[in-house]
């Protein structure tokens, strides 16, 4: 059995930020948040997100996808000034990086075929690959784990999932279920 992996909280659109921090403050397993939609701008919610988890957490995570140079350029600007949350910003087409500098943001990649060549990503610097549940392979997490990229599994709505998640070692698993880890443990495996 591997290590546990940190659980992000999948919110498809940022509506309620009051509720879901409330859900947040409600279930101590969460680690953070898994914005489902792209990022289209730095919002007074997204603002408001980003204040009451660096507040509720003393480390959190925000995964979040991103399509534009200028929305990537302003959120490593907020990385570099919030040291307690973990900036991930998710790409399905790395060109965007040839012409943007970043220090503190991190950068995934949303692997959408079940062999992604994991070699090249890291030449390009990417730092976790985003893969649904069903196409997580064991090769894969084992070359991911030897090229040290870590891995986001998302779909994991299961408590099989979940502890499916962590026999291969990810780094995090989201879920739209806050209480999947307590789930998973109650099974007893």
């Amino acid at each position: 059995m591997g290590e546990e992996p940190r659980l992000l909280l999948e919110v498809l659109e940022l509506g309620d930020v009051d509720l879901l921090l409330q859900v947040i403050e409600r279930h101590k397993d969460l680690n953070g948040v898994y914005l489902g939609g792209h990022v289209e701008e730095i919002n007074e919610n997204f603002m408001k997100l980003i204040s009451g988890l660096s507040t509720l957490k003393t480390q959190a995570s925000v995964v979040f996808k991103v399509k534009t140079k200028n929305v990537l350029e302003a959120l490593e600007q907020l990385a570099e000034k919030v040291s307690n949350i973990e900036f991930v910003a998710v790409l399905s087409d790395l060109s965007i990086l040839e012409s943007v500098k970043l220090g503190k943001l991190s950068v995934g990649f949303e692997v959408l075929n079940p062999y992604p060549n994991i070699s090249k990503l890291r030449e390009l610097g990417v730092k976790y690959l985003v893969i649904p549940m069903a196409l997580l392979r064991s090769r894969i997490a084992k070359e991911a784990e030897a090229k040290n990229v870590r891995i986001i599994t998302t779909n994991v709505n299961s408590p099989e999932n979940y502890i499916r998640s962590r026999s291969f070692k990810v780094y995090a698993v989201v879920s739209e279920k806050p209480s999947i880890k307590r789930e998973a443990g109650s099974l007893g495996i």
